[in-house]
């Protein structure tokens, strides 16, 4: 789960959001919002990470559906490909030709892995650093209409299921 920067939330939407955040699930952001809330308050300027654009937008990591999916086809046809040239090459012969089995089972499990992480809604995947109105994910919006047939979203961060008139998670607190 990424961290997510409150710093970049006005004192409208750091209320709203301390309003819908699950406090107990996450005590940590909880008590970031509240000290932000403290320091708007008393008009103090928010102090900007070093990895900030000049709009001072930071960049999170987010996980990447492409690169996954990318990875799942090419290990696929790769594996494949490559052992049965090895199986061609090989004489039955010899325990040599085996190398070919274990290539092509062990790049279908690969790449069946990548699959799954490239349309399964928690998964662990390759990493993409984008800021988050820079550059959206290609498969977010298709996956999350496809997975339930509803028009709600899904928090980026979490993975909660959230009605689409939300403009923060009420679970962890992530700005929609």
């Amino acid at each position: 789960m990424t961290e997510i920067d409150y710093t970049q939330y006005t004192l409208e939407e750091l209320l709203e959001c301390k309003e819908s955040i699950d406090g107990e699930a996450y005590p940590e952001r909880l008590a970031q919002i509240n000290i932000l809330i403290k320091e708007r308050i008393k008009d103090k300027p928010v102090q900007r990470v070093s990895i900030a654009d000049e709009n001072g937008n930071i960049a999170s990591i987010k996980t990447g559906r492409a690169p996954s999916f990318g990875l799942g086809v090419g290990e696929i046809a790769g594996s494949i490909l490559f052992g049965l040239i090895w199986l061609n090459q090989t004489d039955n012969e010899s325990y040599f030709h085996l190398i070919g089995y274990f290539v092509i089972l062990s790049g279908c499990i690969s790449g069946a892995y990548h699959l799954y992480n490239a349309f399964a809604k928690n998964r662990f995947s390759a990493q993409d650093i984008v800021a988050h109105d820079k550059e959206k994910d290609p498969f977010e919006s298709t996956l999350n209409r496809l997975s339930n047939g509803s028009d709600n979203k899904y928090c980026g961060d979490c993975g909660t299921e959230v009605e689409k008139r939300y403009k923060f998670c009420p679970k962890c607190g992530n700005k929609f």
